[in-house]
């Protein structure tokens, strides 16, 4: 069976390198936003992958497909067509299923017309009951999705394992603006891959999405969150409890040297704030959420007194690898990643006086793959 695993750009490596080191993946490929493999059957460990947005079983795909509005009757005809039974007891059964379109090239039709077209023609074979969308979102609720990819002259369909995408995290319900995607954070996390004991800060915590990715990764590191607002405090604690993990989290200024100094001792182990092993950051991209505090001119504060290794996301614009080349780092890492609209920059570096840090083992040889098969930014 061939599985289809999308992901954000950029982490394609990382999402390549989680499927070959978690399950019995062959014929692992590369391509922009996804990453395509085989496996003997479905496999339980499909719905653990914590890197990958979403998992698909490949249906097959469809050729020949036109540009021109009158294609589309023949393109659902065809799709409905296909061997959907092969790879329906893979999915989740369900009444009522939905079709996601994603189309690249120019055609005289959108992404709707397709799926429209392919759902009524696909409701009698799968015995389902078709929701439509528009560009107006969903009309409801669907128990199966079709997911259908029209790259040129090929349209490949496939169907989501999962009653839900696996970016959407049970635990994540309260949030609030700029808060981190869980694939991209479980990505950063395997980056740094904190060994048992060492001492994990993520200082600007915001909804703890990185200290409990983290966490559930690594559960023998001591995770801790600190975030200068408490409402986002209040947010992680609550997330931190939902995902069933330990993680301290506190209300500081990452602009402090002691950042854990105005915490509560019961709130959070001031020595792992001061001396972590591991800093592991989504600081404020000053769009969803501006950096406040000490830090309300500049980041350059905080790079100063990064105890550890460090491992960031941030928005280009802040040129924050360059930051950190000027105050000393030693860089493992630098790459590129889209989400949302925007391209931020991905940061593996050690600050002056600690060893040069290193990608895990495995991590590397996908990265080479990566940039061979040309889908690093």
């Amino acid at each position: 069976m061939i599985f289809i695993a999308r992901a954000v750009h950029g982490i394609e490596w990382v999402c390549a390198e989680e499927i070959a080191r978690t399950l019995p993946a062959g014929d692992v490929r590369l391509a922009r936003r996804e990453v395509t493999f085989r496996l003997p059957s479905v496999d339980d460990r499909l719905h653990a992958l914590r890197t990958v947005d979403d998992v698909f079983v490949r249906v097959g795909e469809v050729g020949d497909v036109g540009t021109t509005k009158d294609a589309l009757p023949v393109l659902a005809r065809r799709l409905a067509a296909l061997d959907w039974s092969a790879a329906a007891p893979g999915a989740v059964p369900g009444r009522r299923f939905d079709v996601v379109a994603s189309i690249e090239g120019r055609r005289t039709y959108n992404r709707y017309a397709v799926e429209a077209a392919a759902g009524a023609a696909l409701a009698p074979v799968l015995g389902a009951t078709f929701v439509a969308r528009t560009d107006a979102g969903s009309a409801g609720e669907s128990d199966l999705t079709v997911r259908l990819f029209l790259r040129g002259p090929v349209a490949v369909a496939a169907l989501r394992l999962a009653a839900r995408p696996l970016h959407r995290r049970a635990y994540k319900q309260d949030t609030g603006p700029g808060t981190l995607h869980p694939p991209l954070a479980a990505a950063l996390a395997r980056l740094t891959a904190p060994a048992g004991g060492e001492r994990v800060l993520d200082p600007f915590s915001g909804d703890g999405t990185l200290a409990i990715e983290a966490t559930l990764a690594y559960p023998d590191a001591r995770v801790t969150g600190t975030d200068i607002d408490p409402a986002r405090v209040a947010n992680a604690r609550a997330n931190a409890q939902r995902a069933g993990v330990a993680v301290e989290f506190a209300v500081a200024d990452a602009g402090e040297a002691d950042a854990g100094r105005d915490a509560r001792p019961d709130d959070v182990r001031a020595a792992d704030v001061r001396a972590a092993d591991v800093v592991l950051t989504n600081p404020p991209w000053n769009l969803a959420v501006d950096a406040a505090g000490t830090l309300a001119g500049s980041l350059d504060r905080f790079w100063r007194t990064v105890p550890g290794r460090l491992c960031a996301v941030t928005d280009a614009d802040l040129a924050v690898p360059e930051a950190l080349r000027r105050q000393g780092f030693t860089t493992a890492l630098t790459t590129r990643v889209r989400l949302a609209g925007r391209v931020s920059d991905v940061v593996l570096a050690a600050p002056p006086g600690h060893p040069a840090p290193a990608l895990p083992p495995g991590l590397a040889t996908w990265r080479e793959q990566a940039v061979r098969a040309g889908v690093v930014l």
